[in-house]
């Protein structure tokens, strides 16, 4: 019988749904991964875990994976590049620069994995020279400006 050494959950978020709604999903989908690798013998503090976002019209398809065993060990000979690598980054930005550079594939090699996300930045028609300006347009993408249209008055319809 094969060992398994990785695992994936997917959920699908609607873009419009308000933040703290995206953030209870990203709290359960952990605690689910968590809980699963639990079941099945595995310690959850040793997996490595990886995020991607895909977007679909007005929706978002967020997946998580975990990693263990001879997985785990062959992450690190395949570090992430061109849209996964964004992904990866995106998803991870708020737990700073060396952890990010660790979950994607870059170990403690920071200076490639910033190489590579300017790279892949640059493919994808973003200027990233560090992961802050990741974080920050990720917040613009979030925020837009618009206009209100509605009538000058209640009885102007």
């Amino acid at each position: 019988m094969t060992k398994h050494t990785q695992a994936q959950l997917t959920r699908t978020v609607d873009i419009n749904q308000p933040t703290a709604l995206k953030q209870r999903t990203f709290n359960q989908m952990e605690y689910y991964m968590g809980a699963k690798l639990i079941e099945i013998g595995v310690d959850p503090k040793s997996a490595v875990y990886r995020w991607s976002v895909e977007r679909k019209s007005n929706q978002q398809i967020w997946t998580i994976k975990a990693y263990w065993g001879e997985s785990k060990e062959n992450l690190s000979n395949q570090p992430l590049t061109g849209t996964n690598l964004i992904d990866c980054a995106k998803a991870n930005a708020e737990h700073g620069i060396k952890m990010t550079a660790e979950l994607c594939g870059y170990g403690e090699d920071i200076s490639s994995f910033e190489e590579a996300l300017k790279l892949a930045g640059n493919k994808m028609g973003l200027e990233i020279e560090t992961l802050s300006d990741l974080i920050a347009y990720s917040q613009n993408l979030r925020v837009r400006d618009g206009i209100d249209v509605a009538p000058d008055t209640s009885s102007s319809l």
